[in-house]
């Protein structure tokens, strides 16, 4: 017999100490449970505290007539994909063989010279969905934004539709949206001359669809300078941000390096918003610019992201200084998990509409 059963067995049969009461399981059971709701109430109260942009009071809207902006955004995100289908159509584009033939015209090639980093057609394919203008109306909604609220947004090309669907969303809330947005993308994204985010957005500014959303458009891709591209499509990169930002009425961006396109950013943002405070970051795809170039950039989670500083390296991007700013970020980057998670599914080649 080892020490330790004898150690047990020298005190006995283990009793309760005297005023202790013993429970039934079922008892236990019941307040464990008890427990567990107490402290979900009291994450989502802290989470609900952290949202700065959340405000009650006359700002309040019913569930219906929520859900009703919600239908509306939709509307509007359908409206913008079937304008789209029909320009794309009218340019004669080659449909790019890696793509279904009822694809979403949000999808762009699997390779362009404008494109910079290699993307998931899979990915590109849930995030054309205009069914995020729906969910991403209730999700902004949770989120604080309201009328006349300031949301601040990077959006990159690499995924055009998650862009408008942004935009759809806060024109249903009435929220005011202040973007900068890149021209190059990734693979599958708005990375085909003519089709680009910046000339997406023109064409659907002009039909009306929409109002301007780019208060500033950056080359993106390596360093916000395109340098990751051959110096003849950095050409054709400087010559559709130039032209684009001519008619959206927006500033061009040439930043010497990272931080001064984050500085940059920051500074686009804050002279938009007017003194307004700025309630959300929206970050869309993966700028570098949004993300930074430091390691920290490597562990931030999509979807919300808390207003926590949580990188104060010099290569720190904009969700980063945002975060000591106090506003918090919602990230759609990652969208196969989002996409589970709030409820958005690929659309069917039944559902995707007319064959492009």
């Amino acid at each position: 017999m080892n020490n330790a059963n004898s150690n047990f067995q020298c005190y006995g049969a283990f009793r309760p100490r005297q005023g202790r009461v013993r429970l039934h399981t079922s008892v236990l059971v019941a307040l464990a449970a008890l427990a567990v709701s107490a402290a979900a109430i009291s994450a989502a109260w802290a989470r609900a505290h952290e949202w700065r942009g959340l405000i009650g009071g006359a700002n309040q809207i019913t569930s219906a007539d929520l859900t009703q902006k919600a239908a509306h955004a939709k509307e509007m995100a359908q409206r913008a994909e079937k304008f789209l289908q029909e320009a794309k159509l009218a340019a004669a584009l080659p449909r790019d063989p890696g793509l279904w033939s009822a694809d979403s015209p949000w999808l762009g090639d699997e390779l362009t010279p404008l494109v910079t980093t290699l993307g998931s057609l899979e990915a590109k394919r849930i995030a054309a969905n205009p069914d995020w203008a729906r969910v991403l109306t209730f999700k902004l909604h949770e989120l604080g934004v309201r009328p006349s609220s300031v949301v601040a947004a990077g959006c990159s090309g690499s995924f055009p539709g998650l862009n408008l669907s942004l935009a759809c969303a806060c024109e249903a809330l009435a929220a005011k949206l202040i973007t900068v947005s890149s021209v190059t993308a990734s693979t599958w994204g708005a990375n085909q001359p003519g089709f680009t985010w910046p000339e997406i957005e023109s064409r659907l500014v002009r039909a009306g669809i929409i109002g301007r959303l780019s208060s500033a458009v950056a080359m993106g891709g390596f360093a916000d300078g395109a340098l990751d591209l051959e110096p003849t499509a950095r050409e054709v990169v400087r010559k559709i941000q130039s032209a684009s930002a001519a008619e959206l009425g927006a500033s061009v961006m040439r930043p010497a390096s990272l931080q001064e396109s984050v500085q940059q950013r920051l500074a686009i943002y804050a002279r938009e918003a007017a003194g307004q405070s700025i309630v959300l970051y929206v970050n869309v795809g993966g700028t570098e610019a949004s993300l930074g170039e430091s390691p920290a950039a490597f562990h931030l989670r999509s979807g919300f992201i808390a207003a926590r500083p949580f990188d104060l390296s010099p290569g720190r991007g904009v969700i980063a200084r945002f975060a000591e700013q106090g506003v918090p970020t919602l990230s759609l980057l990652h969208v196969e998990g989002l996409a589970l998670e709030w409820g958005v599914t690929q659309a069917s080649r039944e559902q995707a509409g007319n064959a492009f």
